[in-house]
């Protein structure tokens, strides 16, 4: 399925042209690409996320493939048990964070059903009641899962670099710009992050030619 927080880009523009002249420049010149959205099941995708915690890209997708074939769902997490989580390539702290899911998830604490239409807010207090499961990833699952158009993330390293660079702060400003910016990028916060991950892989990608 398309990402549908790109289908707000064009009003997401408008509205920054008026509040933030530097982000509507790069989102005009930059625009975000177009990309196919893989569904997965809420828990599957919150187990994912802990998977790829702190590893390569390559390692979180064979560590998921292995977790694949024993069944991401609670109760094949909870039957499998430590053992056959660490064979599947998940860190002793991994395994305690994908079982507490599974049991939080089991016994109705964590209701994806009822937090699909919860506040933004009340997502994140949820879910980091989970161990292993921080600001940053509900935030993340937040954007990346259920699409909600407002989330502002100060806390991600690549939003943080992609603000110095390109409003010209401090790496450690960068936190705080992104604070102050919120209300002018808002009610399209989670565009905004995707537009200025874009533009900072592109220019990235400039630097490596020149």
């Amino acid at each position: 399925m398309p990402d549908p927080l790109l289908d707000l880009l064009p009003k997401a523009r408008r509205k920054w042209s008026r509040t933030d002249p530097v982000l509507a420049r790069l989102a005009k010149e930059h625009p975000p690409t177009a990309r196919s959205v893989e569904w997965a099941p809420p828990f599957a995708a919150l187990v994912g996320s802990i998977a790829h915690q702190q590893v390569s890209l390559a390692a979180g997708r064979a560590i998921y493939g292995r977790l694949e074939e024993i069944g991401v769902e609670p109760e094949a997490i909870l039957k499998a048990g430590p053992e056959r989580l660490r064979a599947a390539g998940l860190s002793r702290p991994k395994v305690a964070y994908v079982l507490d899911l599974a049991q939080k998830t089991a016994a109705g604490e964590v209701d994806f059903a009822r937090l699909a239409d919860a506040p933004d807010a009340e997502v994140v207090e949820t879910l980091t009641q989970v161990k292993g499961i921080g600001v940053w990833t509900a935030k993340m699952f937040l954007i990346f899962h259920l699409h909600r158009p407002d989330v502002l993330a100060p806390e991600d390293l690549g939003l943080q670099l992609a603000v110095a660079r390109a409003y010209s702060v401090p790496r450690a400003s960068a936190k705080k710009k992104m604070e102050k910016m919120g209300p002018l990028w808002s009610p399209y916060s989670s565009v905004a992050a995707l537009s200025l991950w874009h533009w900072r892989h592109v220019m990235d990608a400039k630097d490596k030619l020149s």
